[in-house]
């Protein structure tokens, strides 16, 4: 095709050279389209592979996009969620007592299996002090603060082999010591001839002065007793769902009473 124009170029200055020339461009075009035809094929997939990654780094983009958006998503339920807890814990124990209550975020829970502890994100520098009792959904008390760091607390919760409180029937004012079974939580030290029934609120007794009086802590759900026997036992179905606590409620404004070692030996 080189060939050719420059043929026609020298050619120019001849005469009745006009119609050879139309001749030779329209041959030249001919040359031309046929030499395109197998060269497309590349050209497009050279195209088409610019293209493709072009897209290819978009939609990279674009997913990193959506990650984002579906964790900031994820986070503002959270949030919204973690708020509507603290909101209705704070309307169970009512508005009035709020500022009684710090409110505190379950961290992790004690792997252990003979232990049931948790470690909540409040501590010293929130009023957090040991004995303190902690309140889960319903206003139910779930827990004492064990130990406190500055910023963090360990709390065992009622259903710890290790604990036990003092404890009142509501109905018949019957004092007992509610402890922790594998079986589940059980009154103990209940008088034989006890009016004890099935579905009898159990609250906190401030006997000894360890808790505030009259905090919720479960219903009786079954009674023992033998006539031969001087104590009887109880059964108590916790009202909080312990497996499943992630904000609660600190009573900062209680101080448990010293123990009584330390009552004896003060001057």
């Amino acid at each position: 095709m080189l060939a050719i124009g420059l043929a026609l170029l020298a050619g120019s200055a001849l005469r009745n050279f006009a119609s050879f020339e139309l001749d030779a461009a329209g041959l030249i075009g001919e040359l031309s389209r046929a030499a395109a035809v197998p060269a497309r094929p590349v050209a497009d997939f050279a195209h088409h592979v610019g293209q493709t990654q072009a897209l290819s780094e978009e939609n990279a983009e674009l997913r990193q996009e959506v990650a984002r958006l579906e964790a900031d998503l994820a986070a503002l339920r959270e949030q919204q969620l973690r708020s509507t807890q603290v909101t209705e814990l704070i309307a169970a124990v009512g508005p009035e007592a709020a500022d009684r209550y710090v409110p505190a975020a379950v961290l992790f829970r004690d792997p252990a299996p003979a232990r049931e502890a948790v470690t909540i994100d409040r501590g010293l520098t929130d009023g957090v002090r040991v004995g303190q009792p902690v309140l889960g959904p319903g206003a139910t008390l779930v827990g004492i603060i064990s130990a406190v760091e500055e910023h963090q607390a360990r709390v065992r919760l009622l259903i710890d082999v290790d604990s036990a409180i003092p404890t009142v029937v509501q109905s018949s004012r019957t004092q007992a010591a509610l402890t922790a079974t594998p079986e589940g939580l059980r009154l103990e030290f209940v008088p034989s001839e006890s009016l004890v029934t099935i579905g009898d609120t159990v609250l906190s007794s401030a006997l000894g002065g360890e808790l505030p009086g009259g905090l919720l802590v479960g219903r009786v759900s079954s009674f023992e007793s033998d006539p031969r026997e001087i104590f009887a036992y109880a059964t108590v179905e916790p009202l909080a769902d312990y497996s499943r606590l992630e904000q609660v409620l600190v009573l900062t404004d209680f101080r448990p009473a010293p123990p009584e070692a330390d009552r004896t030996s003060s001057p």
